[in-house]
């Protein structure tokens, strides 16, 4: 894994993957959309859940599908809790 210094390594001691790598990575299982809102409210900052065609506030787009929307900037992000750990989740040809 190739890494460059930064703050972290310097005062945690450990080093810690480039933002490129990070972006590499992708889960070796499948996340499915979540139909239902069952995820608790303390576990939801910035994450909405949204039906499909609904308005996503703060932005000019509706749900593509029902799921986790979460916003970066002004964009929406889909996202799927999965052990509780957030993932981007996208639309694929299934």
């Amino acid at each position: 894994m190739m890494t460059t210094p930064d703050w972290r390594e310097a005062t945690v001691g450990i080093v810690f993957p480039t933002r490129d790598e990070l972006e590499a990575l992708r889960c070796p299982f499948h996340i499915n959309a979540q139909a239902r809102d069952s995820i608790p409210a303390e576990h939801m900052t910035n994450a909405s859940h949204y039906v499909s065609g609904q308005d996503i506030p703060g932005t000019e787009v509706q749900a593509p599908w029902t799921s986790y929307y979460a916003k970066l900037g002004n964009a929406p992000i889909a996202i799927a809790n999965y052990g509780g750990v957030w993932f981007e989740t996208a639309m694929h040809s299934q």
